[in-house]
């Protein structure tokens, strides 16, 4: 059962064998027999695993290629202005970070007969590699859905792949198609998203990722916890436009359902908008994930299981170890009366000045939540993740994902080897 989004796609949506749900009002108000559950337990309450059949999947597929070119048609014929904004007679800008600006579309702009919903659209740019923000956009494990949304802080209190229908290869390492749920606040989504990297017309390389609100009987409403069920139609496009800048485009459709009052409708848009300005941290959040790649290829930690996050240890150099009781690894010169540092990486002694704190994010141990903590690195270590390759990074992760799970007694397990980890890097 599929969202349509303003008439959109209700030409590619009339093939499709789940029934079209066009602007839906089934609303579940949370009363008084609601039950109390908190956020990060809601998750429990969908299923693993979404069952589909062959012609479904067939359809979410072509649903999918669909979406993709349809926006990437609304993308080059979008007007802006000379420096980039956007129409200020057809949209109205509500936030701005950066090079990152936010509008709403104003009531009069639609002109179209069918109901009318609210519209978001983004534009701007951030400094990066296109590789390094698809890194980011391509999440197709709930580990890396949680770690995304905790680093670039989207608003996603919990999220979940409940179907992937596209894998992740080596040929297209940022290509996904799965069926996802996010809760965000008291509304929850479930969506189709797809994420990769395409050719334009003129021979650009285009980043996209969408979500597109998909509705099934064996996914439950989660209205008698509070939560209600909306819809979006989200599309991100990100286009290179010179070797150190990364051009980003979004919009997006949205049914409250609920908020049908303007003045609450225009509060969910403007929370929403607040969100879209995480985009501005996709770069500094692929850093965090080339970090924790790293670590765990030190300490041969699974990539997609959980991870100690120990306190950053600081010893001076009374007690530093015979190799760099010399002096800093970076510099070469003596500690003096200051204080020796630890890179996390390397392992090596770094004064104040040749070491950099960077937060780290890894999946805890009851693989719900995320831990996140401020640990100690060398700058030495910190330009080689820099400029680490997030394609290749990203290739290592697929093959280590697509590896068969050992069996019992084979390898030391996850919690032999954390400990592990906890002694060598403390």
């Amino acid at each position: 059962m599929l969202f349509g989004i303003e008439g959109l796609h209700r030409a590619e949506c009339c093939h499709f064998a789940i029934r079209t749900l066009l602007f839906g009002r089934h609303l579940c108000v949370p009363g008084a027999n609601s039950t109390t559950m908190k956020p990060q337990d809601l998750a429990h309450c969908i299923p693993p695993m979404l069952e589909l059949s062959e012609s479904d999947v067939v359809s979410l597929r072509e649903l999918a290629d669909t979406l993709v070119t349809h926006n990437l048609q609304s993308y080059r014929s979008l007007q802006v202005s000379s420096d980039g904004h956007a129409d200020a007679r057809r949209w109205k800008e509500l936030r701005r970070k950066d090079d990152i600006r936010v509008y709403k579309e104003r009531s009069a702009a639609s002109g179209s007969t069918l109901p009318c919903l609210p519209s978001l659209l983004l534009l701007g740019k951030v400094i990066g590699k296109l590789e390094d923000v698809m890194f980011v956009a391509a999440a197709s494990t709930d580990e890396q859905m949680k770690l995304t949304s905790r680093c670039i802080q989207d608003g996603v209190v919990d999220s979940k792949v409940v179907k992937s229908i596209v894998q992740p290869t080596d040929d297209h390492p940022f290509r996904h198609v799965g069926v996802k749920w996010r809760l965000r606040d008291t509304r929850d989504y479930v969506c189709l998203d797809a994420t990769g990297i395409t050719t334009s017309c003129n021979g650009e390389q285009l980043g996209f990722s969408i979500s597109h609100s998909v509705a099934f009987a064996k996914i439950p409403s989660l209205g008698k916890f509070g939560v209600e069920r909306a819809n979006m139609s989200v599309c991100y496009l990100f286009l290179q436009k010179t070797p150190e800048i990364v051009e980003c485009y979004a919009r997006g459709f949205f049914d409250f359902r609920s908020d049908s009052n303007e003045l609450f409708s225009n509060l969910s848009m403007n929370a929403v908008a607040t969100h879209w300005l995480s985009l501005s941290k996709y770069v500094e959040c692929a850093e965090i994930k080339k970090i924790v790649w790293r670590l765990r290829k030190n300490s041969g930690l699974p990539v997609n299981g959980p991870m100690a996050i120990e306190p950053v240890k600081i010893t001076t150099r009374s007690v530093s170890t015979e190799n760099d009781a010399s002096g800093c690894s970076v510099c070469k010169r003596s500690y003096g009366f200051s204080l020796r540092r630890t890179c996390k990486i390397c392992q090596c002694g770094v004064c104040s000045g040749c070491s950099v704190k960077k937060l780290v994010c890894v999946l805890a141990p009851d693989r719900r939540t995320i831990l996140d903590k401020k640990r100690t690195f060398c700058t030495t270590c910190m330009c080689e993740v820099t400029r680490s390759d997030a394609v290749t990074i990203t290739r290592d992760e697929i093959r280590e994902l697509q590896r068969p799970e050992p069996q019992d007694g084979d390898l030391e397990s996850t919690d032999e080897r954390i400990a592990r980890y906890d002694k060598t890097s403390c």
